[in-house]
């Protein structure tokens, strides 16, 4: 476990470093941590700022044994990703036109100048069913957000907001794993 966690962590290291990030020195500790993104999305690439503290707040390694844990995993993920603008962390827990969604709304985010951070409140899971092809596990999940700013390191810009949807998953069984092809979300009220 602790040679996956080290194993995870050196990768993300490369990966931010292969993204052009850099650290910026306060009081002589790391604080910020800067990298250009979006030049391999839809949009032009962007200067993006967010708190080391936030780079080095990493999800758990994906867990890919169940239905269950994989979508847990996938929305952790996907959470970090939304929050440091870089999709590629979440890649072995999705199919790639979900790859294609989440890397999407990064990009709208960034258009929009800024980014999401959310956070799972709570998920209550259905009864998973198959078809040919896949398993469809539907779900109830609460969350809180806010958005912040890309140009100043942990600045909210609005919220916090709640939101609650009816989801159902689809997942499909790997090598690797379950793996989130596609999510259908119904909003429970109000999202912002």
């Amino acid at each position: 476990m602790a040679a996956s966690v080290a194993l995870m962590c050196l990768a993300l290291a490369g990966m931010l470093a292969l993204a052009g990030c850099g650290t910026a020195q306060t009081g002589g500790t790391s604080s910020e941590t800067t990298a250009t993104v979006g030049a391999n999305m839809a949009g032009p690439a962007q200067k993006v700022v967010i708190s080391q503290a936030t780079v080095d707040a990493r999800p758990q390694p994906w867990a890919l044994t169940t239905p269950e844990s994989a979508v847990r995993s996938y929305l952790d993920w996907i959470s970090y990703a939304y929050r440091i603008a870089t999709s590629d962390v979440a890649t072995p827990t999705m199919g790639a036109d979900e790859g294609v969604r989440v890397d999407s709304y990064i990009q709208y985010n960034l258009e929009q100048s800024r980014l999401i951070d959310q956070t799972l409140g709570s998920i209550t899971f259905g009864t998973a069913s198959k078809t040919a092809t896949a398993t469809l596990l539907p779900a109830t999940e609460k969350w809180s957000y806010r958005y912040v700013s890309i140009s100043t390191a942990d600045k909210t810009l609005s919220g916090p907001f709640t939101a609650s949807y009816d989801t159902t998953y689809t997942l499909t069984k790997t090598a690797k794993g379950w793996i989130v092809q596609s999510v259908a979300a119904k909003a429970i009220g109000t999202v912002k």
